[in-house]
């Protein structure tokens, strides 16, 4: 079965699309492609279309993706409503969150961590009765 589908090309974050008949089976991508059929430039939303082409494969059988029937809608090519895009997310497997949530600590590690910061306030300022220690001799 041919599919009418939109065929990625351009540098990166300056995408423009092909439309492009090609065999479900096999992704736009692939290169196995029967026919380019025009472009659309979605930044500037600007487009090309064969409108002779694209009705000849329309009468032979040929389905088109949403987001391409939506284009064709657009040029008036093809009466009718637009085509609602669903966008499918990625499935969670069960007992993993989406993003990254904090985890409680311990309350045995909060203990530690206070007592080691006390510590340390301590030990940043000397005592008045404490003498400083006198370096080891290297002798010994």
């Amino acid at each position: 079965m041919i599919i009418l589908r939109f065929q990625r090309v351009g540098k990166q974050h300056e995408a423009t699309f092909r439309i492009v008949a090609v065999d479900s089976h096999f992704s736009a991508k692939s290169g196995k492609v029967k026919e380019v059929l025009g472009w659309w430039n979605p930044r500037q939303d600007k487009f090309e279309l064969n409108t002779e082409r694209i009705n000849y494969w329309l009468k032979n059988g040929a389905q088109v993706s949403d987001s391409c029937y939506n284009l064709l809608v657009k040029a008036k090519i093809i009466e009718g409503k637009k085509r609602p895009i669903v966008f499918h997310k990625k499935k969670i497997k069960e007992g993993e969150e989406t993003g990254k949530a904090e985890t409680p600590i311990p309350a045995t590690q909060v203990n530690s961590e206070t007592a080691r910061a006390t510590e340390m306030s301590t030990a940043a300022t000397p005592s008045e009765n404490s003498s400083p220690e006198p370096p080891a001799s290297a002798s010994e």
